[in-house]
């Protein structure tokens, strides 16, 4: 480790300047004095520091927090560490003089309980606004856009977006058209390549910051799949579209976003921009990837919205001090290169607050990268990790008292405050890793498929229900045990979507199951948790994904449903689909899948018949009461899997 420089640096007053003199408690946490362009708040604090070039530059960044502020199993407060070494971070460097950013890489927020008790807190009072003060009061300089921000609609998102200190940043998505309710604030669109303190609380294309007396730019890029992971976004995202247009059958982009990066790379070059900084939400697969080798003049790119993360092979104090049981994927930072051969460095942070990525790097006065600092890596959002940077410090470091207040007052709603009542319990741990439920069935995944079949059975006992399928995206953290809490049931079933029941033929039944399989062994949020069914898949095979009907199956090997009666019918055996694909069967889903959502078109195209009036998560907790009198017992791997991959 670097010995620390007992240097301190200038500080010039924060162009952010909270107004604490207004009467509302609100305005201490979404008012602010209009910013100058110099963004001055980014330059070290103190005395003088020895040199006016400052060659280092400090990133913080984290993504994919999906206001997953506690953890709903061991109820950590997670966001209270993450503000604290935040804070701590920023602190350490100012000692050497290294300036310091902070930046978010997209799905700030999830609608679960804690995105929904803001509408419960007078001073935020509307669903997201906690997150927004949260990101506020940590200092937060940009966020480049993910999807979940908009999964609560286009109008949450204008009332977020008019709230925050900073800018939401994509080349991809065209705002001029959004259609908004009466009463909604108007997303403000700034100029692009402009200093992001002039772009506060508007959607832009990129900004520029004045960090430490050098322009750092910034540029985003929202998921080329947009648009098939958010719930109808015809009716949610009323005139929402990509730059350029998208494809009317698969949602995808019909300009790729790497010539509109490029764009925005020559504007802040333009400006005399010599650093900046790739902030994409590819996710785990992208029909239009954004390599480094495709680009130039990106430096930085903090990706976002994949499983696993990069850490260096050994912890250091609290630099790359990782969770018990985390293994990265990769090293941090990533090196590539880019079109024209300069270095490229990637960067990512594990989700839900669970670690503050720290990239320290060094750049001549060209902005080319000279070396990277040994101390860069994650850090675990953990006691251990506070007190060890405490300790570093030479004194505690504690979390700030307007973060530690907002998220008091998220705590005491009645939102919150319900969802300790204990629901059950479970003789094994439920498994909802992002990465076994987009892979493989799990426990988790065949309870939330049961409870699906079994409450639409129960509600419609007419209808005949044969099926359920549930996306594996659709499951978004485990439920440890042996105590099952409402809250963990919430975590893990975040979007709360009703369920749908429909009427499929056997060809719609194929293309739906193709697509469920399409896409391993990338770890998309389609693949499928079933009940009712049992598939036999070859990956090897080429993937079919986004199709209204099918007749000759690619990967599915074996098809064999249950229907209602018990009696069974296999529809694809051997390759080869069998029967008549006219034959109809009942499926029970979610309203997410049943609008197309995860390029699952064939049921889009079927026949709607009922939508339950309540939500997945209260459907679980009434199957795990009523249906398996409140203890759950399922083995975790499963002894018999209902999906199996041949290859």
């Amino acid at each position: 480790m670097n010995i620390f420089k007992k240097c301190l640096c200038f500080f010039p007053a924060v162009a952010l300047t909270v107004l604490f003199s207004v009467n509302t408690e609100s305005a201490d946490y979404f008012s602010w004095v209009p910013a100058t362009c110099d963004d001055s708040q980014h330059q070290p604090a103190g005395a003088p520091c020895p040199h006016s070039f400052h060659s280092k530059l400090q990133i913080l960044h984290s993504s994919d927090n999906e206001s997953s502020f506690q953890d709903p199993n061991t109820l950590e407060k997670k966001i209270l560490n993450y503000a604290t070494l935040e804070d701590g971070l920023r602190k350490l460097a100012r000692r050497e003089c290294i300036p310091s950013i902070h930046i978010t890489a997209g799905d700030h927020t999830i609608p679960g309980p804690f995105y929904q008790c803001a509408s419960e807190v007078s001073w935020l009072g509307a669903p997201g606004l906690g997150d927004i003060a949260l990101y506020n009061a940590m200092g937060l300089d940009a966020n480049g856009m993910g999807n979940h921000e908009f999964d609560g609609g286009i109008n949450d998102f204008a009332r977020m977006l008019d709230r925050a200190h900073y800018p939401f940043i994509a080349v991809n998505l065209d705002f001029s058209a959004v259609e908004l309710e009466d009463g909604t604030p108007q997303i403000r669109i700034g100029r692009d390549g402009m200093a992001c303190s002039l772009s506060r609380g508007k959607v832009v294309k990129s900004c520029w910051l004045n960090v430490g007396g050098e322009k750092v730019g910034l540029i985003g890029r929202a998921p080329a799949d947009f648009f098939n992971v958010i719930k109808d976004p015809t009716n949610t995202l009323p005139g929402l579209d990509f730059v350029g247009g998208r494809d009317p059958v698969t949602n995808q982009p019909l300009v790729s976003a790497v010539g509109q990066v490029l764009e925005q790379v020559d504007l802040l070059e333009g400006k005399g921009v010599k650093r900046i900084i790739l902030i994409d939400h590819a996710q785990d697969f992208t029909g239009d990837p954004l390599s480094a080798s495709t680009l130039r003049g990106i430096d930085v790119i903090v990706a976002a919205g994949s499983t696993g993360f990069m850490a260096k092979a050994e912890a250091d104090g609290p630099f790359n001090l990782l969770r018990e049981g985390d293994v990265p994927g990769a090293d941090y930072p990533t090196v590539r290169t880019d079109s024209v051969g300069n270095q490229v460095l990637v960067v990512n942070s594990d989700q839900q607050y669970r670690y503050i990525g720290n990239l320290i790097v060094e750049f001549d006065r060209e902005g080319r990268i000279v070396s990277v600092d040994d101390r860069s890596g994650p850090v675990a959002t953990t006691a251990e990790a506070v007190d060890a940077l405490g300790d570093l410090l030479g004194r505690p470091i504690r979390t700030p008292a307007r973060v530690e207040k907002i998220f008091s007052a998220l705590e005491e709603t009645p939102t919150i405050q319900d969802a300790f009542a204990v629901i059950g319990t479970t003789t094994s741990p439920l498994n909802g890793n992002r990465a076994d439920v987009r892979s493989r069935e799990t426990n988790l995944g065949r309870l939330a498929a049961d409870s699906t079949l079994w409450f639409t059975r129960e509600q419609f006992p007419l209808t005949g229900v044969d099926v359920a399928l549930k996306n594996g995206g659709g499951i978004r953290d485990s439920i440890l045990g042996p105590s099952i809490i409402r809250l963990t049931v919430e975590a893990a079933l975040a979007f709360d979507n009703k369920l749908a029941v429909l009427e499929l033929t056997g060809d719609q039944m194929v293309a739906m199951m193709e697509n469920a399989v399409s896409r391993v062994p990338s770890l998309d949020g389609r693949f499928p948790q079933i009940a009712g069914m049992f598939l036999e898949y070859d990956a090897s095979r080429p993937g079919i994904e986004g199709q209204a009907s099918l007749t000759t199956p690619s990967r599915i090997k074996t098809l064999i449903i249950t229907h209602h009666d018990g009696t069974t019918d296999t529809l694809v055996n051997n390759f080869a689909l069998q029967g008549d694909p006219a034959r109809t069967f009942i499926l029970a889903t979610n309203d997410f899948l049943s609008t197309g959502g995860d390029g699952y078109a064939s049921i889009a195209a079927a026949t709607k018949i009922e939508t339950t009036a309540i939500g997945e998560q209260e459907i679980l907790e009434v199957y795990i009461k009523e249906r398996l009198g409140g203890a759950v017992d399922l083995p975790e791997p499963l002894a018999s899997p209902r999906v199996v991959r041949l290859n």
